[in-house]
């Protein structure tokens, strides 16, 4: 499940990007692709760090890469992303969560394998810990082009590699309200898959520097706006593209979005995950969260989503402390742990299992795990400091964990 960023090449001078035509059908066959959208559904979307194996430096092998998984047999796994040393693999939706598992874990001994027979390590965290954003070689496609001209050093920046889980919800107007309500979940879900700590070669004393350089810099990212209806977006949607502040309708970057091209909520507040056990924890969790707001929605008691500006102030809790953090529950406006909220959405989220008979326990079960050993911005640091304050022995780890082997069996 691609980004759907598929651009044809600029015509002279021109912007690149989709005719009104092509962007009005997208918008125009949303509704239907909800309609046919089978519930909870998942699917997966890890970035991956490209790294020279002695210095674990970030090099510009996506090329390589590419043409190595696709000779693999990983053709339909494999996406450009805006760096050129960095590459994208997926999973196509999978109609349970323990064939997510087995897919995943095939997918990551592939991609280990892939990179290792390029000569390349490769890593997943938030953030590269030392890599200079003003040395990157960005991705040679006409879509990466015309968003770096246009973003300018927003996009350079950006040298940042999340975690992105798609969950399949029956009903356009339906995921678009289970959409707006993920924003009050947000902040405990980036607290824990918080595993950026490291940036421009120092420990940023933050737990997701990733959310710093990319959700709070992109514009429309960090928190969506509330929509109540699919035309309420997509009207929003055409706003945009008219007035030339997007070419394509992915170009909203929030931590939770409706993705009108697949017909699911997508989200994308997670930083990228070493371990895949805390992966595939995430998209249970992911998942029967979406179906415990569903259920609600259905009974007409979703809650009111709180003011972004609350919001806000979780995220910026989460990016700081992670899984040590204290939160504004809301709406009560009180503080409490992470490990507490953490507790009742996922009791929340088990009982939605139990309902549809999802089989996310063991998932949840690992989120608890998770939860009590802290998010990997965490032990990254630990490791770092193990090694008096050296971020390469951190980073190693990190590689280390990547590319592990995975076992065959799904739990």
């Amino acid at each position: 499940m691609g980004s759907g960023n598929h651009i044809q090449g600029a015509n002279g001078g021109a912007p690149v990007g989709m005719s009104k035509a092509e962007f009005d059908e997208v918008l125009a066959g949303a509704r239907q692709r909800y309609e046919q959208s089978q519930d909870f559904t998942l699917g997966i979307e890890e970035e991956w760090a490209l790294l020279d194996p002695e210095t674990l430096d970030l090099v510009p092998e996506f090329e390589r890469a590419r043409e190595a998984a696709v000779r693999a047999g990983l053709g339909t796994s494999v996406a450009g992303e805006l760096l050129a040393s960095e590459i994208e693999f997926l999973i196509e939706p999978c109609e349970r969560w323990e064939d997510a598992v087995r897919a995943m874990r095939s997918l990551r001994n592939g991609v280990a394998g892939v990179l290792r027979s390029c000569g390349l390590e490769g890593a997943i965290s938030g953030t590269h810990p030392w890599a200079d954003y003003r040395t990157q070689v960005m991705i040679d496609a006409p879509y990466y082009n015309e968003l770096v001209r246009r973003m300018q050093y927003v996009a350079r920046r950006n040298n940042t590699f999340g975690l992105h889980v798609h969950v399949g919800v029956h009903g356009a107007d339906r995921a678009v309200r289970v959409s707006t309500a993920l924003r009050n979940i947000q902040p405990l879900m980036l607290a824990l898959s918080a595993s950026s700590p490291f940036l421009d070669g120092c420990d940023s004393g933050l737990c997701s520097a990733r959310t710093m350089t990319f959700s709070r810099t992109f514009p429309r990212g960090n928190i969506a706006p509330r929509f109540d209806t699919l035309d309420d977006y997509t009207a929003y949607l055409r706003l945009l593209y008219e007035t030339d502040s997007i070419f394509t309708p992915n170009q909203v970057w929030w931590g939770a979005r409706p993705h009108i091209r697949h017909g699911t909520v997508e989200l994308r507040m997670f930083d990228g995950q070493p371990d895949l056990e805390d992966t595939l924890a995430l998209a249970a969790l992911a998942v029967g969260t979406v179906a415990h707001l569903c259920d609600l929605d259905d009974a007409g008691e979703l809650p009111v989503a709180q003011p972004a500006y609350l919001v806000d102030e979780n995220l910026w809790r989460a990016m700081r402390s992670g899984t040590d953090a204290r939160m504004i529950a809301l709406p009560e406006a009180r503080t409490a742990p992470v490990h507490e909220l953490v507790s009742e959405l996922v009791a929340a989220a088990r009982a939605a299992s139990a309902r549809h008979s999802l089989g996310l326990d063991p998932g949840l079960d690992r989120v608890l795990v998770l939860l009590e050993r802290g998010s990997s911005a965490i032990w990254q640091r630990e490791a770092a400091e193990a090694a008096g304050g050296d971020l390469m022995a951190a980073y190693r780890k990190v590689a280390a964990v990547t590319m592990a082997q995975q076992p065959a069996a799904v739990v």
